[in-house]
């Protein structure tokens, strides 16, 4: 990986013009590292343009700067290609369908730490180990150009990690996590800022829908799931990012061992699944993969956070049970 590192330090010195690609509904790691990357590299006199498959949710309005992610990809004269937070094409389709080829095409840098295969070229920087990937970048970038790092730089990969951590709460390498973040705070990483407007920060129509979603609650085995469609999400006015503050909540529930919030979006079945580390002698012997599960319904992310995807098939609650059943049948067979 220090090979790649070396030659991304290069391909980005080098390149004048540069589009940044993040994934389809942008969480605060893809913001954060879009926009920490953009910091630096125009500081570097680049020209950037930074694309997204749809726009990012509300509960990012606050960050500067968001308003530069575009929907609509130019397919203009680019130098280099920069995907971050994911390694997939399928991730962005929507910026690709048009003109598939031309990303066959040009150098292409990516930044992940998701499991799975990146294009058959191109220079692939990831780390399924680390937290996310604004972790990755500060590490590679800050030992490329120390110098360029700011309050605004620090604050959008503080932001990052902040995100897809749970704010520290996710059972990950909490060491080089905490080390990461240390760096960060001590070059001016706004933790305030990002805390009182991503984490606690909560609309009253959010809150009401958390309720939905806790009076549907049930247990089956070892798993604890709750449900919602895209119909209700229009009828509490909230989206999809918001709609996942159920899934961090259920996730504090003491006993089960892994929690599961599915939804229902147009002709697809979506599962967001999460598992806890069993501490002490179960560890080795009872983990949950939820890579492996998410990955037999088609998808995959990590060990202890995946998610799945499924068409509609009769009606919603029974598809719902039949997933259930599935799961908890993997989970029995693995231990």
């Amino acid at each position: 990986m220090h090979k790649n590192s070396s030659i991304a330090k290069h391909m980005i010195e080098q390149a004048k013009k540069i589009a940044l690609f993040g994934h389809m509904s942008p969480d605060g790691d893809c913001i954060g590292a879009m926009l920490g990357l953009w910091r630096l590299l125009e500081k570097q006199k680049k020209q950037v343009r930074y694309f997204v498959p749809n726009k990012p949710s509300k509960l990012f309005d606050f960050i500067k700067g968001i308003k530069r992610l575009k929907t609509n990809f130019d397919y203009k004269q680019y130098d280099l290609l920069i995907f971050v937070d994911f390694t997939g094409i399928n991730r962005m389709w929507i910026l690709s369908q048009a003109k598939p080829s031309y990303f066959n095409q040009k150098p292409i840098i990516t930044f992940d730490h998701h499991l799975g295969d990146g294009l058959d070229h191109g220079i692939l920087i990831k780390d399924v180990k680390s937290i996310s990937t604004c972790e990755i970048l500060f590490e590679h970038t800050y030992k490329w150009r120390p110098e360029f790092y700011d309050k605004e730089i620090a604050t959008y990969f503080y932001l990052g990690i902040t995100s897809d951590s749970g704010n520290f709460l996710f059972e990950e390498d909490h060491i080089r996590t905490f080390t990461n973040v240390l760096k960060l705070l001590k070059l001016g990483a706004d933790k305030d800022f990002v805390v009182n407007n991503l984490m606690r920060k909560r609309s009253l129509n959010s809150i009401k829908f958390l309720q939905l979603l806790l009076n549907r609650i049930k247990q089956k085995d070892d798993l604890l799931y709750t449900y919602y469609d895209e119909d209700e999400l229009k009828k509490y006015d909230i989206d999809q990012e918001e709609a996942s503050y159920g899934l961090h909540i259920i996730q504090n529930i003491d006993g089960p061992q892994m929690v599961l919030l599915i939804r229902k979006i147009g002709n697809i079945i979506r599962g967001s699944l999460r598992a806890k580390k069993i501490e002490g002698e179960m560890r080795s012997k009872g983990k949950i993969d939820c890579n492996k599960i998410a990955k037999a319904l088609w998808w995959w992310w990590h060990r202890l956070a995946a998610g799945f995807s499924v068409p509609t098939k009769g009606k919603f609650e029974q598809q719902i049970e039949e997933i259930v059943k599935y799961i908890n049948t993997m989970v029995k067979t693995e231990r």
